[in-house]
């Protein structure tokens, strides 16, 4: 067995030194990935700190405020000089027929029964009209003290209905109009005793 010669030790030496070198581009490389990843956790935590909108949040709703109508206003109606009447009998056989028709001054109207001997007591009607002239659009008002069912139409529309047997009542009417004519119905029904309706002046 002969020894080691210059050759083999240069050769050793070689390999040495390219082990080296090899060795530190290896590391470098290593060492710029973990800069890279270092660098991008930063620059993420620097985005979440300037507060970024993540998907799916709800937007904060704004609230509009909506005016509140102005309410029109409350006028009290005077009570019409005269009044048409018409009375009707309304028994079934006859089946709401017209028996008379009259006008009165005024409106306070009472009977403890029938108004004429050919009616019958407790099936007998009257409807008290007139027609008035409502300054403008707005609420009206006024009040009719009763004895019996009442209902009160205004152009053809009910606006008011009250109902008892004989027990005085007191009903206050109001409703709204546009202004101008308007034909005014009061409806009484006699309904047991005495039947009387009559509008209340300032009531």
């Amino acid at each position: 067995m002969r020894g080691i010669g210059v050759r083999e030790v240069v050769a050793l030496a070689v390999m040495v030194v390219v082990g080296v070198i090899a060795w530190q581009f290896v590391d470098e490389g290593g060492a710029g990935s973990r800069e890279q990843a270092a660098g991008s956790g930063q620059r993420g935590a620097g985005s979440g700190e300037r507060g970024t909108v993540m998907p799916g949040a709800t937007p904060t709703a704004r609230v509009t405020a909506v005016p509140t109508p102005t309410p029109l206003p409350l006028r009290e109606l005077g009570r019409p000089g005269r009044f048409r009447v018409e009375v009707f009998d309304d028994r079934p056989s006859s089946g709401h027929v017209k028996a008379a028709d009259g006008a009165v001054e005024g409106l306070s109207l009472s009977y403890a029964g029938a108004p004429f001997p050919d009616l019958a007591d407790d099936r007998w009607s009257l409807v008290a009209s007139a027609e008035v002239e409502l300054p403008g659009e707005g609420r009206y008002r006024f009040v009719l003290a009763y004895r019996g069912e009442l209902a009160v139409r205004v152009d053809g529309e009910e606006v008011a209905r009250a109902a008892g047997p004989s027990e005085a009542g007191r009903l206050e009417v109001v409703f709204a109009h546009g202004g101008g004519p308007a034909l005014l119905e009061i409806e009484l029904r006699d309904r047991g005793g005495t039947a009387e309706v009559r509008w209340e002046v300032g009531g």
